[in-house]
């Protein structure tokens, strides 16, 4: 159990690195995704995706989220 607490707590560290990456681009990262190794999040606004993987040796984070900025929206929202 203790295991999975340092685990969950690595996650809950790599999210917030990203969503504070994700944030400077001007995106507002929202329902994270986990699973055993990685989670995921979309952009509120426009879409767009960053992932962070957990890792023992380096940990890693990828997508457009943390490499691009938030501008046109990908996907439309009915009001």
């Amino acid at each position: 159990m203790k295991r999975q607490l340092v685990q969950s707590g690595q996650l809950d560290v790599l999210e917030r690195i990203a969503a504070f990456a994700a944030k400077i681009r001007g995106h507002q990262l929202t329902g994270w995704k986990r699973s055993q190794h990685s989670s995921t999040a979309a952009c509120a606004a426009c879409g767009r995706t960053a992932t962070v993987y957990r890792s023992l040796v380096q940990p890693e984070m990828q997508g457009d989220a943390i490499e691009g900025d938030c501008e046109e929206p990908l996907r439309h929202v009915a009001a």
